[in-house]
Order: C-alpha cells, then sequence, then structure tokens
C-alpha cells in the first residue's frame, strides 16, 4: 500500500480527477443543449459554474487541510464531488444541471488542493522535484485520454453514461483515499483564523502579484477555448463526438512534448526569456485564427492548428511564470499555492463566463482572446521585469 508506485498513481489519480470531471464531459455539450432544450450559452454555464467553485474551495479547503488533516478533507471532497454527480445525472432541467455542476467544483476543488499538499508531505529535496516532473508530465496524458472517453460514451450510450461513469471512477478513488494513511504527520496547531490571515502577506507581495499575472492569464484562453470548441467542432464543422474527444489527443501531445522542450531550455536561458517566448506564441496563435477568419476558412485544422500553438503557453508560461512567482515568497508556501490556483481559476472561470455569452459561430472571438492574452502577457512581463531590477537596484545601495 505504500510502495512509490502506488503512491504515485494514486497521487496522479487525485491531482487530476477536477480536471476529468470537467474534460471528460465536453463532447456532450452540443447533446445536453438538445436534451434540455436549452440554448447552447446556457448549457455553457454548467462549466462556468464548475469553474466558479472549483477556483475558491482550495482557499479555503487548502488550510483547512493543514488543520485536520489531508485524508479528511480528500474523504470529503471526493464524497461531495459523488453526490453532486449523482444531481447531474438525474437533472431534470438546465439549472439543475448547472447548480449540480457548482457543488461538484466545490468538491473537486477540495480534492485538488489537498493531494498537491500531500505531495510535499510524502517526497522531500529532489525526491519531490523529481515526482513533480514526473506527474507533470503524466498529466496531460491522463487529461487528453478524458475527452476521448467522453466522446466514445457520449456517440454510444448519450450524455447520461458519462456521468455514471465518472460516478464509478469518484467511488473507486473514494476506496483508495479511505484505505491510504493519512500523509501529513504534523498538522497545523494554529487557529483557522490564523492559517487563513497568511494570504495577508502574499497580497502584499507586489513582484508576487505581477509575475502571478503571467501564470494566471493563460487560463483565460484555455478555458474559452473549452467552452466554445465543443459546439465550434461538432455543430459548425460537423465532427462527431468521438472525434471532437479525439482532438484532445493532439492537445496532450503538444503540452507533453512541450514540456519536455521547456526542461531543455531552462537549462540554457533566463525564465523570463523562456516566458517572452510563451506570451509571443500566444499572440502568433491568435494571428493565424484572425488569418483563417478573415480568409473565411473554418475547417478542423484551421482551428485546431492555432489552438495547438497557444497551448504550448501551458509548460513556456504557466509553469515557469508558477516558478518564477513562488520563487518571491519566502515562507508559506501553501497558501501562496493556493493563492495562485484560486486566482487561476478565477480567471479561467471568467473567461468561461465571458465565452458562454458571446453567441459567435467563427473563431473570431477566440482570435481576440488569444491576442488580448498574449500582449497583455508581454506588457506585464515587461513591467514584472523593470520592477524587479528596480527592486534589486535598491537593494544593492
Amino acid at each position: 500500500m505504500n510502495s512509490k508506485f502506488y503512491i504515485t498513481t494514486y497521487l496522479l489519480l487525485l491531482i487530476s480527477l477536477g480536471y476529468v470531471a470537467t474534460d471528460i464531459y465536453l463532447p456532450s455539450l452540443p447533446a445536453l443543449s438538445i436534451y434540455f432544450h436549452a440554448s447552447d450559452n446556457e448549457v455553457q454555464m454548467t462549466l462556468f459554474s464548475y469553474l466558479l467553485s472549483f477556483s475558491l474551495a482550495p482557499l479555503v479547503f487548502g488550510p483547512l487541510s493543514d488543520h485536520i488533516g489531508r485524508k479528511k478533507i480528500l474523504l470529503v471532497g471526493v464524497a461531495i464531488g459523488t453526490l453532486a454527480t449523482f444531481g447531474c445525472l438525474f437533472a431534470q432541467n438546465i439549472i439543475w444541471l448547472i447548480i449540480s455542476r457548482f457543488l461538484q467544483g466545490i468538491g473537486m476543488g477540495a480534492v485538488l488542493i489537498s493531494s498537491r499538499a500531500a505531495v510535499s508531505d510524502l517526497f522531500t529535496g529532489k525526491a519531490l522535484a523529481k515526482q513533480m516532473s514526473f506527474m507533470t508530465m503524466l498529466m496531460p496524458l491522463i487529461l487528453s485520454i478524458a475527452p476521448t472517453i467522453g466522446g466514445v460514451l457520449q456517440q454510444n450510450f448519450q450524455w447520461q453514461a458519462v456521468f455514471i461513469f465518472l460516478i464509478c471512477y469518484m467511488i473507486l478513488i473514494l476506496i483508495c483515499v479511505a484505505f491510504t494513511p493519512e500523509s501529513l504527520k504534523n498538522p497545523s496547531n494554529e487557529k483557522v483564523s490564523q492559517i487563513f490571515s497568511k494570504y495577508r502577506s502574499h497580497l502584499k507581495n507586489r513582484l508576487f502579484l505581477i509575475f502571478g499575472v503571467n501564470f494566471v492569464l493563460p487560463s483565460l484562453g484555455f478555458f474559452a477555448y473549452l467552452t466554445v470548441s465543443p459546439f465550434l467542432f461538432q455543430e459548425i464543422i460537423g465532427l462527431s463526438p468521438v472525434a471532437y474527444g479525439s482532438l484532445a489527443l493532439y492537445v496532450g501531445g503538444t503540452i507533453l512534448v512541450t514540456g519536455y522542450i521547456n526542461l531543455k531550455l531552462v537549462h540554457h536561458f533566463l525564465v523570463t526569456q523562456i516566458l517572452y517566448l510563451g506570451a509571443s506564441l500566444i499572440v502568433l496563435a491568435g494571428c493565424l485564427l484572425m488569418f483563417f477568419h478573415i480568409a473565411d476558412i473554418l475547417t478542423t485544422w484551421s482551428l485546431l492548428f492555432p489552438s495547438l500553438i497557444f497551448f504550448t503557453c501551458m509548460p513556456l508560461c504557466v509553469a515557469n511564470a508558477a516558478s518564477k512567482s513562488l520563487s518571491l515568497v519566502h515562507s508559506n508556501f501553501g497558501a501562496a499555492s493556493a493563492l495562485l490556483t484560486t486566482i487561476q481559476f478565477l480567471v479561467g472561470a471568467l473567461g468561461s463566463f465571458i465565452f458562454s455569452l458571446i453567441s459567435d459561430e467563427t473563431a473570431l472571438s477566440l482570435a481576440i482572446c488569444f491576442i488580448f492574452i498574449g500582449g497583455l502577457s508581454l506588457i506585464n512581463l515587461k513591467y514584472a521585469c523593470k520592477l524587479e531590477k528596480s527592486l534589486e537596484t535598491k537593494i544593492k545601495k
């Protein structure tokens, strides 16, 4: 039960659970619109409601897991997620589904932050770095398989099968959590109110927050893509649920390869230089989408190829911006990580909400979004580097 293989698999399943709960039902979004006699915008709100609660939950459950232990939070989180998924399965209308997804996000947010903390409980030093690198490399593969499974289930058994599969998956994980020992050996003796006060020091760390902007901005485009792509690829281009789900394999492969390239780049270039490269690629992705829109070309590859260029930002921008931002923190790393995670998914929820209100049957809005994100990332990065240099000069004096 304590073998390295089991622990690695266990943590990987826990950390990826919240993402799987979203990605697996993406191919079913157009079918849900038909089933509930709801507009595409209303169905897209199910993604926004999930992301909203998923983003806020770590702020509460992260500090609580330091106080009462990871296992209790994990059990509560998976249990809430399972019950909420039953709510999704038996939803009678779109409002019911939106509320169930919101509750599901609370549970999955608790699981995400507690499982991330558990990695630090179980590994230290080089072993921790090696474990995180290994899990980061495998994560895209798991996330790319989820929509593929969802597409197969949707095409052969309809959308209810997706949630039945998810319920079985969560129950299996719940059993694993129940029989796995607590990872936190020394719970915090501080009062809960003192634990939450740790966020204040990070909110006063100006440089931490500014570099954090480059960490959270790509989430706006990432979840905007997740919100509109099921409808663009299936309703406008005409792909089947299985064909749409399989596109996630290209996304996962792109992130995996770029992640490997990033590991090589960090040995030869400054983190800020790689961040400039990533932001520039986001602008390029937006410009390509804009070109195809102006040329009145909307095919699978005219939409997918620029999007794959955008997804290179996940390792190049997100991973490096996180490491740069956290390197500017001197204590309370758990609270800092939870704060970044919450802001990241709040921005993602904002992107999902905005695109759920836009009735655009072209890639124009997505192209504008990519260009905006890339341009703002470049401007913010230039300001952050200038501020860091200024502060270093003051310290030397």
